[in-house]
């Protein structure tokens, strides 16, 4: 007997094969289908939130933190608009989020109805696919399709959309497994490529590592570790990935670029060799310009994603396929040959730039400066916790100041800077990783821009920590004021509510602090009480991080 069901409960079956157990978003019109099916469906959790935005934001947060796709819903026309910006997030960083959205019914559509608008082709630019699902025989397809273009490197976004019309129509049940229509599996590297770039590495005398993400979706953390140790090469990391290789090891150099570390600055320039594992080459661990890489260094570039290498340099070698595979390849070629490159100190290299950072820190200033802060954050979040950066002032300093000591324990918004987007992203990471804490860190400006999502964490029952430093005012756009336009500031200030006031409103826990000696006692309460909490700190105006990028 041939099983019919509607398109909408076809569809939340074929997410239950792929293993979705969260859906994050806001039912309309032409999405109930789905959300209605999802009612019947407890093996997923709903996660309804006060803004499509945020929603997109949570899904972007739990995918990165669960090392899988992410689904987001919402409905016609302002529902799809505003998934925008976190979709567009999850393109420029290479996050699997599908967005599964309604769309007007045939009979009002191109005929200047409420709602209605070219959907697709709105979508088009800021994901890797977009398609309108045009009968219900082709939905299970369609989400299958999805999927497999959202999961196969590079990694990004993908958006389909039905109209109620289709997604309550009768269908028939498929139950293809997602073995069976794509491979996750990824190539490994060519023999004769890692030959070729092992060559280069006995030839070189200033030999340097730059790891980026692909260590973290391949857990090759560990691998790249004994690499260094066996070799003795240092290891700097792309700013985005700064855990991708912790900043606890021996031969950390950390991250590089305007907020990274000086060790990592300074030491880089000088190799004639830069072997990038993993890597999206990106502006703010580079300025896409020479420098930080020299013109002089030879590049090997790897990335399991063929179209993200000799974007920015030219290569002297571009390898493609698994990470992993890259490292065990050349990890087994330096074993017999006994390779031995150790050519710097570079704990003397971290402990100069640590004596240098924490000389910024200054822990009587009264306004709180941002440095004091940062380093707060870094000291009482424990080692294991995660740590979610917002675009802007704030976010910067954090930057400079996070030490990591494993993989899964930093997030930003890649190559995005939305300001506003850490904290659903933050909830969506917590969502995906219960037993981390998680602690999100921003501006008073992205405090405001998603601070409906804290009702979303209180009754979703979602403990985020939330520190906000608050100077009243955009500190980053008043830093390129003071550097590009003479100080002459304009349009970069204005007044905030007490947050701590504010998220006690909303039944959370919050703080408001003026004093850098209440302001320890305040995360940890906040981590203690178990709940949503905001920490609002008063900071100075006038510690501003780097917004250009000078040789230390």
């Amino acid at each position: 007997m041939t099983d019919k069901v509607t398109g909408a409960r076809a569809l939340v079956d074929a997410l239950l094969r792929e293993g979705v157990d969260h859906v994050f978003g806001i039912p309309g019109t032409q999405n109930l289908a789905v959300i209605d099916a999802l009612r019947d469906t407890p093996q997923i959790r709903f996660i309804l939130t006060r803004h499509e935005q945020g929603a997109a934001f949570m899904a972007y947060g739990f995918a990165r933190a669960s090392g899988g796709p992410a689904v987001v819903t919402a409905t016609e026309g302002p529902g799809v608009t505003n998934l925008a910006t976190g979709i567009a997030a999850a393109n420029r960083g290479n996050v699997p989020v599908i967005s599964i959205c309604g769309v007007q019914e045939s009979v009002v559509r191109e005929r200047d109805s409420t709602q209605d608008m070219d959907q697709v082709t709105f979508m088009r630019p800021i994901t890797k696919w977009a398609y309108s699902i045009p009968n219900v025989k082709k939905v299970q397809e369609l989400v299958r399709k999805a999927f497999r273009v959202a999961l196969t490197e590079p990694q990004g976004p993908a958006h389909i959309e039905a109209s109620s019309e289709i997604l309550l129509e009768q269908t028939t049940l498929e139950t293809t497994s997602p073995a069976a229509y794509r491979n996750n599996v990824l190539p490994t590297c060519d023999s004769a490529q890692l030959d070729a770039v092992f060559e280069l590495l006995k030839a070189a005398k200033q030999p340097v590592f730059v790891v980026g993400r692909g260590l973290i979706n391949e857990k090759a953390t560990a691998a790249m570790a004994a690499l260094a140790e066996s070799t003795g090469i240092p290891v700097g990391a792309l700013q985005y990935s700064p855990d991708a290789f912790p900043s606890s090891h021996a031969l950390a150099l950390g991250p590089l670029g305007r907020s990274g570390f000086g060790s990592a600055n300074r030491i880089v320039p000088k190799a004639d060799l830069i072997i990038a594992i993993g890597a999206h080459i990106d502006a703010f661990s580079t300025t896409h310009k020479y420098g930080i890489f020299t013109e002089q260094a030879k590049l090997v570039h790897h990335s399991a994603a063929p179209g993200q290498i000799g974007i920015v340099f030219p290569v002297s070698i571009g390898v493609t396929g698994s990470t992993a595979s890259f490292i065990a390849g050349l990890a087994e070629r330096a074993a017999k040959a006994g390779l031995k490159k150790s050519w710097v100190d570079v704990p003397k290299a971290r402990a100069d730039w640590e004596t240098e950072l924490q000389g910024k820190v200054d822990h009587q200033a009264v306004p709180i400066q941002s440095q004091f802060v940062a380093h707060m954050i870094r000291k009482v979040l424990p080692k294991d916790g995660l740590c979610v950066v917002d675009a802007g002032n704030g976010g910067k300093h954090v930057r400079s100041y996070f030490k990591s000591w494993e993989p899964g324990t930093f997030m930003c918004i890649d190559d995005w800077a939305s300001v506003g987007g850490s904290f659903p992203i933050a909830l969506g990471a917590k969502l995906a990783r219960p037993e981390r804490p998680v602690l999100c860190a921003s501006g008073d400006m992205g405090a405001m821009c998603n601070i409906g999502e804290l009702e979303t964490a209180m009754r979703e029952n979602i403990p985020v920590v939330y520190v906000v430093f608050n100077d009243e005012g955009l500190g980053n756009e008043r830093a390129f004021q003071n550097e590009h336009y003479g100080g002459r500031f304009y349009a970069v200030d204005y007044k905030n509510p007490d947050f701590g006031a504010l998220a006690r409103v909303f039944g959370a826990h919050g703080e408001h602090v003026t004093k850098p000696g209440e302001l320890e006692g305040a995360i940890q309460r906040a981590f203690a009480s178990g709940k949503p909490a905001i920490v609002d700190v008063m900071i100075d105006q006038n510690t501003l991080a780097p917004v250009v990028y000078r040789p230390q």
